[in-house]
């Protein structure tokens, strides 16, 4: 399938993606930072994460960025 422009809304890396040379930074892991908190809530539901009811916007992307990086750990 030929690439084709993204239709609807930005995804979380298209602003580094859209410089010539990207400059390391901070980003979301893979994470869509900029997702509503209701969504945040239901990715960390899926991935068990306890505690997740209590979480802030913020410290659910930071629990789902963790939980990811465990996940690809265990995997190698």
């Amino acid at each position: 399938m030929p690439w084709r422009p993204r239709q609807g809304r930005k995804g979380p890396s298209d602003a580094q993606a859209a410089r010539h040379t990207p400059k390391p930074g901070k980003t979301a892991e893979g994470v869509d930072a900029k997702a509503s908190k209701h969504h945040l809530y239901d990715v960390a539901k899926r991935l068990d994460i306890g505690g997740r009811s209590t979480m802030t916007k913020d410290q659910l992307v930071d629990a789902i960025k963790k939980a990811n990086r465990k996940a690809t750990a265990k995997s190698r």
